[in-house]
């Protein structure tokens, strides 16, 4: 096969991965999950913020460095439930250089499910078609947010290496947000004390129930 054939193909394999990646992971979940638990009240997420990234491009000597918007989507097992899995979907804008795309699996504390303090932990990919492969394009992204009350909470992302075992990502970024369901529909705990919610996702833990304050 002539060289630029191969050169070719290459080129519309790297982000195909990604993508098929990208779009596995949800169904991956949606298959392993138990099918009781889709007839149970879910966990859902969907937060906005912004913040700073950085990363780096294939032989560079400094850092690009930007202004970032995350956005985030997403469903999980029960919030009454210890820990909860699920999926997410979640975009940065690094502004002047591009937007990622990706999709995660999240293993989140029942507390941050529920509105309260709490730790989640993404790990999935995202699909990158800015920067020309110099900066990777199809890197494995990891996301640690810490959420506490009134839908607040502070995401850490990290990108490496690279799905397609081309050029590895080398970029990391910071954002704080609000999780606007983990405010309202999600919501309960301490936060009730100024603003009760009636009738959260999934009903009160049994155990605040009988400590009403």
């Amino acid at each position: 096969m002539p060289r630029e054939s191969m050169v070719a193909m290459r080129t519309v394999t790297r982000p195909s991965l990604a993508q098929a990646f990208v779009l596995a992971v949800p169904l991956a979940v949606a298959l392993a999950l138990d099918d009781g638990e889709a007839h149970a009240d879910v966990s859902s997420w969907l937060a906005v913020g912004g913040g700073a990234a950085t990363q780096l491009a294939q032989g560079a000597a400094t850092r690009n460095v930007a202004g970032a918007l995350t956005y985030s989507v997403g469903v999980g097992t029960s919030p009454l439930a210890p820990f909860v899995l699920g999926i997410l979907y979640r975009g940065t804008t690094m502004v002047g250089l591009g937007t990622d795309l990706g999709g995660a699996l999240r293993l989140a504390t029942g507390s941050f499910a529920r509105g309260n303090w709490g730790l989640a932990l993404d790990a999935g990919a995202a699909w990158r078609t800015w920067g020309s492969g110099a900066f990777g394009d199809a890197p494995l992204q990891g996301v640690l947010t810490l959420g506490s009350p009134w839908g607040f909470q502070l995401a850490a992302g990290a990108e490496v290496a690279s799905l397609d075992f081309g050029v590895p990502a080398q970029g990391f970024f910071a954002a704080l947000e609000i999780d606007l369901l983990r405010l309202t529909l999600m919501r309960q705990g301490p936060s009730e004390r100024w603003w009760p919610n009636p009738n959260p996702a999934g009903g009160h833990e049994k155990t605040a129930s009988l400590l009403r304050w």
